[in-house]
């Protein structure tokens, strides 16, 4: 299950970011499908309102992610292109993994880079990612249970 992580930020970090109970991707990955929607949800972000200094190859392959909770072939072809683009040193590998904290090394997770990613379209109501408008359900669902602990 997808859940809010609250590591203790240095000044440039987020304070929180939501996290990934398993990894989504490629093989082998567990694929649970709340964690798959977090992934998607916030690749849809970024086809959805592209940043005027994007990466085009990033936009069109995030554009083509339907957050359906099921991984394919167009969500893990996303999770490379955004991996391999990404300026914050992160493994290439089409895998989403739970982040342990920021970064590993000089590393950043690609789930915390997700995470700023749909923290810099939505700033206004961060992190209440359920008040986007095309915020799945469940997604929905999983911010009121780990933001309010019900």
């Amino acid at each position: 299950m997808a859940y809010l992580f609250a590591p203790r930020p240095s000044m440039d970090e987020l304070p929180v970011f939501f996290n990934v109970e398993g990894v989504v991707g490629a093989a082998p990955a567990q694929n649970r499908r709340e964690d798959v929607l977090l992934v998607q949800f916030c690749l849809e972000a970024i086809g959805l309102k592209p940043k005027p200094t994007a990466v085009p190859e990033v936009v069109e392959a995030c554009r083509k992610v339907k957050v359906t909770g099921v991984i394919d072939e167009p969500t893990v072809k996303a999770i490379f292109e955004f991996q391999k683009h990404d300026t914050h040193k992160n493994v290439v590998d089409g895998r989403v993994s739970p982040a342990r904290g920021y970064a590993y090394g000089s590393a950043a997770w690609s789930i915390v880079n997700l995470n700023n990613a749909l923290q810099d379209r939505h700033l206004e109501i961060w992190p209440r990612i359920d008040k986007i408008p095309n915020c799945p359900p469940e997604l929905r669902t999983m911010v009121v249970r780990t933001c309010s602990g019900t």
